[in-house]
């Protein structure tokens, strides 16, 4: 959800935000919209209009660069939990652990910890890639006939679609959006 559209007049609430580099986030939302004929009608678009859409902000949630700028903005904010995709898909316990502590320090960690990181694994499991490939209408709508709706979830699968050139646009509007301290701070992915 856009920044702007989040509802703020909680003073009890808290927002996390994924940020996901956008080379692999443009793969995967042209996997997306293809697999999703009744709501994109882009069965039969291409990996570069996609692209171009994607690029150009012309997508249901608008221009990435700016998206992920307004978040970016809020990170060190006390009810805000900044995470990184990349992150969580290299130590899932460090990151579940991570929200947890950010939700409520004082009882989640313990309860997830408690008898033999009981729930801890079962966390795990049930949030995996593996589990969730399993279920896949507990997901999205029916895609038969498409791709699944979970398909890798991996991260550098960027280059099976992106060409160069397309990848060098994509690291201009990062350049245009965000300082270098900033981008590395989001980490290698987003910078060459």
């Amino acid at each position: 959800l856009p920044y702007e559209f989040t509802p703020k007049n909680d003073s009890k609430a808290k927002y996390i935000f994924v940020a996901r580099n956008p080379k692999d986030c443009v793969v995967s939302f042209y996997h997306h919209t293809v697999g999703f004929p009744r709501h994109y009608d882009f069965a039969e678009g291409t990996f570069d209009t996609c692209f171009n859409l994607f690029l150009n902000g012309k997508v249901d949630s608008g221009d990435y660069f700016e998206f992920l700028r307004k978040w970016f903005d809020r990170k060190d904010d006390s009810n805000m939990l900044f995470l990184k995709y990349e992150e969580g898909r290299k130590d899932t316990r460090k990151y579940i652990l991570q929200i947890a502590e950010f939700l409520d320090n004082d009882v989640y960690p313990a309860r997830l910890l408690a008898d033999d990181e009981k729930i801890l694994k079962l966390v795990l499991e049930h949030s995996s890639l593996e589990a969730m490939k399993q279920h896949p209408r507990r997901w999205c709508s029916d895609r038969t006939g498409y791709k699944p709706f979970i398909r890798k979830g991996s991260t550098g699968g960027w280059d099976e679609l992106l060409t160069e050139d397309q990848e060098e646009l994509i690291q201009k509007r990062l350049d245009e959006v965000f300082t270098k301290e900033e981008l590395e701070f989001l980490g290698e992915q987003y910078h060459s």
